[in-house]
């Protein structure tokens, strides 16, 4: 049996489009998503429905998912923030019935594969919520560290099993009554075993920043003699994907935002830690408060962030 791991869409439905071909051609049997298909680029109607039309396939809801409660307890009249104007679109574009199935995804999920075998998903990595030293699982300080001092991907998984095979990481997966654990949200691909139990982060199909922007997913296969794990890279036409981006309501409403994103698409780079910090020292000069930045603000930002790269 072979089961496709894939997680982190943001709204790129060219990229899913490619994954899924070639977790056909390499003739997958079951379907494993975990979370954040939305928001980012303008195709996430294109990307739901894709999911809802799936068969043999298992999916849990990921952070973006989880803050559209959030978006309909809110006064749409109070939405000006350029910070948050695409997500604010992709929200108004969404479907009812798009709506009603995102929202009524679970966190996470257990899958039976067979009587010795079953998975846990969730989107966020919790099992690394107490370890000490978070520096290889955050994309923010992955990109510092990979300008500063580049390293391979094989070097990266060396350094991702030392982390999960840590006394905090351990004390957490053995909290979890599964053979193997998949988690997404830091777009990082990696896997290791903590003991007889499978780590697996499939990196991101829609918005990959481990310094490779060709479309990313995992193939885990169940074979007779154990678990082999292949880590899949799919390329797809980037540039076509912000072409056709630059032309949405989604890019008017949330330039900016959709900027960094088509940077991440073209380099495989999360410029969007840099870009924050530039944004929260301008904050904190005027003495601004909050993660949400003011418009003018996260325009003033951009400046010096475009002189910057």
């Amino acid at each position: 049996m072979r089961i496709a791991l894939i997680s982190d869409i943001h709204g790129n439905y060219p990229a899913l489009m490619n994954v899924v071909e070639d977790a056909a051609l390499n003739n997958v049997d079951k379907m494993v998503f975990v979370g954040d298909y939305i928001f980012d680029l303008p195709f996430s109607n294109e990307v739901v429905r894709c999911l809802m039309k799936l068969e043999n396939a298992h999916i849990i809801k990921g952070n973006k998912e989880a803050h559209l409660g959030t978006l309909a307890n809110e006064n749409q009249n109070n939405w000006t923030s350029d910070q948050l104007g695409g997500i604010y679109q992709t929200y108004r574009e969404l479907a009812p019935d798009e709506l009603s199935f995102l929202n009524e995804l679970d966190d996470e999920c257990r899958i039976e594969i067979n009587s010795n075998l079953s998975i846990y998903a969730a989107h966020v990595p919790c099992i690394f919520e107490q370890q000490p030293d978070k520096t290889s699982c955050t994309s923010s300080n992955y990109h510092k560290r990979m300008l500063k001092r580049p390293f391979t991907h094989e070097q990266y998984l060396v350094e991702f099993n030392d982390i999960v095979n840590t006394n905090e990481c351990k004390a957490l997966i053995d909290q979890i009554n599964s053979n193997v654990i998949v988690f997404g949200h830091n777009h990082l691909q990696a896997f290791a075993y903590c003991g007889d139990k499978l780590i697996i982060n499939p990196g991101s199909c829609g918005q990959p920043l481990d310094f490779n922007s060709d479309a990313a997913y995992t193939i885990l296969e169940v074979a007779t003699d154990g678990l082999n794990v292949i880590e899949r890279r799919v390329p797809y036409d980037v540039e076509a994907v912000i072409k056709q981006a630059k032309e949405s309501v989604l890019y008017e409403k949330g330039r900016i935002w959709s900027e960094l994103v088509f940077l991440a698409l073209r380099c495989g780079r999360d410029y969007f830690g840099m870009y924050f910090e530039i944004a929260g020292q301008i904050a904190r000069s005027k003495n601004e408060e909050g993660s949400f930045f003011s418009n003018t603000t996260w325009h003033e930002a951009w400046s010096v962030f475009e002189e910057t790269i």
